[in-house]
């Protein structure tokens, strides 16, 4: 039984109060349980917004906000803002990268939930945009069975600016895929989780996919919008899919 836990005060709530929408649900009643569970990491499961706040430890929050807004008006496209980004933090070191990925914010009733598909047996996969440490850490915390990120790349103990990109918009649905195809699971017994519009492709790799907190960006693209993960488990039993 899904028990949330108590939120922490200290993280804001989502506060959207509009009525969750349901969007052509009715063929999943036939479906069975789901196997694999894929969360798009940042503002689904935790609040963390990492490179910016990487900024903000060697004072480079405006200029990377900058960048990030340029690709919000689609000015840059994603890969290369986050290689932009990226270079304005050459020299950081790596304890500082490791010490920021240990203080995840979870968003309420987070963990609780992927604690409750765990313990139904389901597998869990974690993709984010985040470097490779970002993702170790949220692994360990959740207890997923797989996860996917970019990396940093380091001369001795210093961040060098450059990064290997493995993880964008256009390859987070690859990516759930592949996970599923290496725990022999297909995607129509795949659900999806994500907040945002750049994770479209994500949602539209799996069979069932669902928009957390979306604010209605992401009703034209996945099953049902959750407010929160209590409503998420409930809906996912309504429907037979746990």
């Amino acid at each position: 039984m899904f028990r949330p836990f108590k939120k922490n005060l200290s993280v804001r709530p989502f506060g959207c109060e509009a009525e969750a929408n349901v969007f052509s649900v009715s063929f999943l009643h036939d479906r069975g349980p789901m196997k694999l569970f894929v969360f798009d990491l940042e503002n689904t499961l935790i609040y963390n917004e990492f490179l910016p706040e990487l900024a903000t430890l060697v004072d480079r929050h405006a200029e990377v906000e900058r960048i990030t807004q340029l690709g919000v008006e689609g000015k840059i496209d994603w890969v290369t803002g986050f290689r932009q980004r990226a270079r304005l933090l050459e020299g950081i070191n790596r304890q500082q990268v490791e010490r920021l990925s240990r203080e995840i914010r979870l968003v309420p009733g987070a963990l609780g939930f992927v604690r409750a598909l765990r313990g139904k047996g389901h597998k869990v996969g974690l993709i984010t945009g985040g470097p490779s440490e970002l993702a170790r850490e949220a692994r360990h915390i959740f207890g997923a069975d797989m996860s996917v990120s970019n990396d940093f790349l380091y001369k001795g103990d210093r961040f060098t600016g450059e990064v290997v990109v493995r993880v964008t918009p256009n390859t987070k649905g690859v990516f759930a895929a592949e996970m599923g195809r290496l725990m022999d699971i297909p995607t129509a017994d795949t659900v999806a989780f994500a907040d945002g519009v750049m994770d479209t492709g994500l949602l539209k790799s799996a069979g069932v996919a669902l928009g957390v907190n979306s604010r209605g960006l992401l009703s034209q693209h996945v099953n049902y919008e959750i407010h929160d993960f209590e409503e998420a488990y409930r809906w996912l039993s309504n429907e037979g899919l746990l």
